[in-house]
């Protein structure tokens, strides 16, 4: 067991550096110069100062030299500094991680909220119309891109009905209620997308849980449909959906990227956003690791526990 573990771990290190090398070599083929960008087309600039600024920027010399040079950093918490600002990029990052994490919190909430009832809703009448209704309901909702489903609820809640802000934020501890009224779309547009995978996926393990022997023993006892369906088909579905969510949320921290910028969240997806139009490599490559770390981190916690919570892994990894 300790093995299989010491591997998965190996391999996420092996995936962290692999996105950093990928991300590293994108930003830097990219057309656009991020001295240039951040000096203006109109500023009168020569030659020797521009190559000075490049060397400040840690833009020049062989491209594995440059990735070295910043990963060497990158290991030691320096992320280096914005072309623009000045400013340390992990100071940028943890003045904007919350806005992320308190997104993705939200969003998970609603997830739950609007996933586990509609399949068991499903799952409890198997041959009805209600199941076959939600089950091409969660077809259509996968296929929608987030984006999408964001201008939505903007066009319905803000401009439609007058309900709730489209864009803006108020940090929570200066005021809760408009935070979490800023919160709301946002976060309903995160589940959105990920409750269809979810609920088809929760529904799918109660319906062929319904076939399983503890099931028909307790049917055979008269038990009424609610108590088999809560006590023994959904109790029996829950650790493998929980695995599932903790995959999803991982998957969230990717498609926050747009949410942030669709509803005006200084997140790190705007931050993002921002780096790629200003060519701000230095914040750029700082966010996307934080953001591909917490990925990383999130699938590996899940495996870990799926690993300790189902005895057939763990049998696997005993056997080699």
């Amino acid at each position: 067991m300790a093995r299989a573990v010491l591997a998965r771990v190996g391999w996420s290190i092996v995936i962290v550096l692999a996105s950093t090398v990928l991300v590293f070599v994108i930003l830097r083929v990219l057309p656009g110069d991020p001295v240039l960008a951040r000096l203006g087309a109109s500023t009168q600039i020569d030659q020797a100062t521009l190559q000075q600024l490049r060397e400040q920027a840690g833009l020049t010399g062989p491209l594995y030299q440059q990735y070295l040079t910043w990963l060497f950093h990158a290991l030691g918490g320096n992320l280096g500094s914005s072309y623009f600002s000045q400013q340390p990029v992990t100071d940028l990052i943890v003045a904007r991680l919350p806005v992320t994490l308190e997104v993705t919190a939200i969003a998970v909430l609603f997830t739950l909220i609007i996933s586990i009832p509609l399949a068991v809703w499903a799952a409890a009448q198997p041959n009805s119309p209600a199941n076959r209704i939600i089950g091409l309901a969660t077809s259509v909702g996968m296929a929608v891109p987030v984006f999408i489903i964001g201008i939505v609820l903007i066009l319905i809640f803000s401009l439609g009905l007058h309900l709730l802000p489209a864009r803006g934020y108020v940090a929570f501890s200066a005021d809760p209620a408009e935070n979490l009224t800023l919160m709301f779309l946002p976060a309903l547009t995160l589940a959105l997308v990920a409750s269809p995978q979810l609920a088809r996926f929760l529904r799918a393990s109660m319906l062929d849980l319904w076939q399983a022997d503890f099931v028909r023993t307790a049917e055979g006892k008269g038990a009424p449909n609610r108590v088999v369906v809560v006590r023994h088909i959904l109790r029996n579905a829950l650790v493998p959906f929980l695995i599932r969510l903790g995959v999803i949320v991982g998957y969230t921290l990717g498609g926050v990227v747009v949410v942030e910028y669709i509803f005006g969240l200084p997140g790190l997806g705007s931050l993002a956003i921002d780096s790629a139009n200003k060519r701000d490599y230095a914040v750029l490559q700082g966010v996307v690791l934080v953001i591909v770390v917490l990925f990383i981190l999130t699938t590996l916690v899940v495996d870990l526990v799926h690993r300790l919570v189902d005895p057939r892994l763990r049998k696997q990894a005993v056997r080699g």
